[in-house]
């Protein structure tokens, strides 16, 4: 791209043509104005990518628009990272006092679509309603024509001068590489003070880090782990729904469902429940067709492929091979068993609600995202209490990438 010149023209007077100065007051005046007033963020916050610093409205205005009400987490959990980060930015004077760096890191890690993202927007949103408003700066990229390591340079310096400040990698495993890493760590740890820098790494796999970042003290010194949500969370997100349709009267939405639907959607993702109910709720709002109850037939016995023999088992349980070739399974044998069909939870529904609309067309869509879990090849993502499910993201609720 060709370099781009501008020039501000102002008509000389006659005092400065007698002296021979070639400067204008009023054009200088309004150069150094000009300068000042876009060194400032103005509704703005900073966003790093390809090598350099934009500010970016758009994710302001989302940002302002997000609230820890919105955020369904364990209730444990929710209050201690809201006291972990606005205590940091309120402890100054103590890391002071205690002659300790007043810097610290935070790595937000699990499985994806479970509120990492949302979390991270309701603490910017939550930061800057301070009466001593704590900026954000978020980083998508190391990327740059002048390398990886002129891009961390960049950030940190930008961060130091922002201080106090939140600074924000999304996605961190991919961020940091073995080129970057010693770069990062040394921007971290090294001779230029941090103070006021509270840093939050986002990751959908923990185990690709670098030790030396998740597993070191003073760099990333917490990890929060935002698991798939268990019954609970499930009824309390469908409670969010039901608070957000509260003046809508066409759709019909008692607050029975709610654990209803918790039990249904078992071993669901926050961002397949957010699916579920769009999904839903733009059903019953156009009016369409309210499906039928889905009879489920019982899955019998997977049949054998035709022409390939069952052979007793010989002594020992060991496999016999009726060509005569030993104990080595045939290859019939090790063709894997099919993965059992992904079913909806049998729940009890008390007969008032058996022909609630809203629940009808829940229960279809359910069937119909259970389907796409299983056609997926993604990795099984477990929760702690329920069973493992597996399936991709159906809406991105893990990145800003909303610029």
């Amino acid at each position: 791209m060709p370099m781009q010149l501008y020039c501000v023209l102002a008509a000389r007077t006659g005092a400065n043509v007698a002296a021979g100065d070639p400067h204008c007051a009023g054009t200088d005046a309004l150069l150094l104005a000009a300068g000042k007033w876009t060194s400032q963020l103005h509704d703005e916050i900073y966003v790093f990518d390809d090598g350099y610093w934009t500010k970016n409205r758009e994710l302001w205005t989302v940002v302002q628009d997000s609230s820890w009400d919105e955020v369904i987490l364990d209730p444990g959990m929710k209050t201690q990272l809201i006291e972990d980060v606005q205590g940091f930015f309120d402890s100054q004077a103590m890391y002071k006092e205690l002659a300790v760096p007043w810097k610290r890191g935070i790595i937000f890690h699990g499985v994806p679509g479970n509120g990492k993202t949302i979390s991270i927007k309701a603490l910017m949103s939550s930061l800057y309603a301070r009466p001593d408003a704590i900026p954000s700066l978020y980083v998508k990229s190391f990327e740059a024509c002048k390398g990886p390591q002129y891009s961390i340079r960049s950030i940190f310096s930008q961060a130091r001068q922002s201080a106090p400040c939140l600074l924000i990698f999304e996605d961190l495993d991919s961020l940091v590489t073995d080129e970057t890493r010693s770069y990062l760590l040394n921007e971290v740890d090294g001779l230029e003070s941090n103070d006021g820098i509270l840093m939050i790494g986002s990751t959908n796999h923990l185990d690709r880090l670098d030790p030396a970042i998740s597993k070191r003290p003073s760099r990333f010194d917490r990890k929060y782990h935002f698991k798939l949500p268990g019954g609970q969370e499930r009824a309390a997100y469908a409670a969010f729904w039901k608070k957000k349709l509260a003046k809508n009267h066409k759709i019909e939405f008692p607050m029975e469902l709610c654990s209803i639907i918790g039990e249904l959607t078992e071993g669901f993702s926050f961002a397949y429940l957010k699916e579920l109910f769009v999904m839903a709720l733009l059903t019953v709002a156009r009016g369409g067709p309210v499906p039928e109850e889905e009879v489920v037939e019982p899955v019998g016995p997977v049949e054998r492929a035709a022409g390939v023999m069952d052979a007793e088992p010989a002594a020992g349980n060991e496999k016999v091979d009726m060509n005569g070739g030993g104990n080595e399974a045939t290859e019939a044998e090790k063709v894997e068993a099919p993965v059992k069909k992904r079913t909806m939870p049998e729940v009890e529904i008390p007969e008032e609600l058996r022909e609630n609309v809203l629940l009808k067309v829940i229960k279809h869509q359910i069937r119909t995202l259970l389907d796409e879990m299983d056609n997926t090849k993604e990795d099984d993502w477990p929760s702690e209490r329920e069973k493992p499910v597996r399936g991709v993201r159906p809406c991105r609720m893990d990145t800003l990438s909303f610029m």
